[in-house]
């Protein structure tokens, strides 16, 4: 077919387009579904993790005939406080908000009674004006007006003023409306900030008494670990937990269809900042007392509820309680690199939840046992334990 006329090739030319048009629909429409799919498939593997996790400390905790009362309570009371401590903070957002929102009310009543007494005294001077025309003033004005055109310029202005009268009264109306309204939503929000108050003193009543149960459970455990010997078994079974762990997520995430891209640390030495600001309490190497087993992370001196936060993006792929360390949080970087943080006080993810680098994953506390508040942190490639400090800004 020739293409010479110009008829010829404006069709050739809307035709080739639609084809493409549809072309690129189609494709658009295949990209969509190849990510529905996608995301499908995400879903079900971290149903699958979770169940895998599951599984794993059902056996760890039948396997391990040493859990004693002590630790069940510890662990009872640790995720208690965790809790409370999410409820304290909501508590403490909620107070914020309504006290911020009753400000502003006070800051609109001020303005509006600003606004009802300059409108009060503008409508008060025409009232007297008018009063002090009277009606007979204005129909002698109109009998002495000889000129139409005068007359007619007259009966416009009279109503002018009439008309700005009547919108000086209802904006006068509208305001003392409005105040009335502002006046109940005050009264209204004092009363819901009483609330927030109460709810806050109750919770931080109940933190306070947890952490008095935690010092007690604490104490009790210590006690049935009194010799060198039984804790080092303790600490070498709680390793061996973490390693089943770690094994068990590393094998579950291979699986994993990511949807975004992970790259992990390799590229990221000394560009990281630490999780949490505080003092290097443990290092990694270290030797644990005079004990045989060594630390695999390094501990930071922090104070309690301080904000943890993710050293760089990733997925979370643990986020739970785990004996010897607490309430911890696991992020999955991407080629074989996990972040892992211990000893918090409460968490603020779950699994299969992606964060940003800086993004808050959970708070400092001293759950699992610990003496004294701080985090503990590892960086793992392929289940081995790294120093964390090479991968920190200096």
């Amino acid at each position: 077919m020739s293409l010479k006329s110009p008829q010829l090739f404006l069709v050739a030319l809307l035709t080739t387009g639609l084809f493409l048009a549809a072309d690129v629909e189609i494709q658009a429409a295949d990209s969509d579904d190849s990510r529905s799919q996608r995301r499908e498939a995400t879903q079900k593997e971290l149903k699958v993790l979770q169940k895998n996790i599951k599984t794993l400390q059902t056996n760890q905790a039948k396997n391990r005939s040493s859990l004693t009362k002590e630790q069940k309570a510890l662990k009872r009371t640790d995720v208690l406080i965790g809790q409370s401590r999410k409820s304290l903070e909501k508590a403490r957002s909620n107070l914020r908000k309504s006290r911020s929102k009753l400000k502003a009310l006070k800051a609109q009543r001020k303005r509006l009674h600003k606004d009802k007494s300059n409108q009060q005294e503008a409508l008060s001077d025409q009232i007297k004006a008018a009063y002090a025309g009277g009606k007979q003033e204005y129909l002698k004005m109109l009998f002495n007006q000889e000129d139409p055109a005068k007359l007619g310029r007259t009966l416009v202005y009279y109503d002018y003023l009439n008309k700005a009268r009547a919108e000086k009264i209802q904006l006068f109306n509208t305001t003392l409306e409005k105040l009335a309204q502002v006046e109940l939503e005050i009264i209204a929000e004092q009363k819901q900030l009483e609330l927030h108050e109460r709810d806050l003193e109750k919770e931080n009543k109940r933190l306070v008494a947890l952490k008095g149960k935690r010092q007690q459970a604490i104490v009790a455990l210590k006690r049935s670990f009194n010799d060198n010997s039984k804790r080092l078994i303790e600490w070498q079974l709680n390793e061996s937990d973490l390693s089943s762990l770690l094994e068990a997520l590393k094998q579950t995430v291979t699986r994993l269809i990511p949807e975004e891209s992970l790259n992990g640390l390799a590229r990221l030495k000394g560009k990281l900042n630490w999780p949490v600001k505080g003092r290097l309490k443990e290092k990694f190497g270290r030797l644990r007392s005079s004990d045989q087993i060594r630390w695999s992370g390094v501990l930071i001196a922090a104070n309690e509820g301080a904000s943890v936060r993710a050293i760089h993006n990733g997925r979370i792929v643990y986020s739970d309680y785990l004996r010897g360390f607490g309430l911890i949080t696991i992020i999955d970087h991407g080629k074989g690199y996990m972040s892992l943080y211990g000893h918090n006080e409460a968490l603020y993810k779950q699994p299969g939840d992606w964060v940003e680098a800086g993004e808050q994953i959970a708070t400092v506390g001293q759950s699992g046992g610990y003496p004294s508040t701080g985090l503990y942190f590892e960086i793992r490639l392929r289940s081995k334990a790294l120093n964390p400090v090479r991968f920190i800004k200096k």
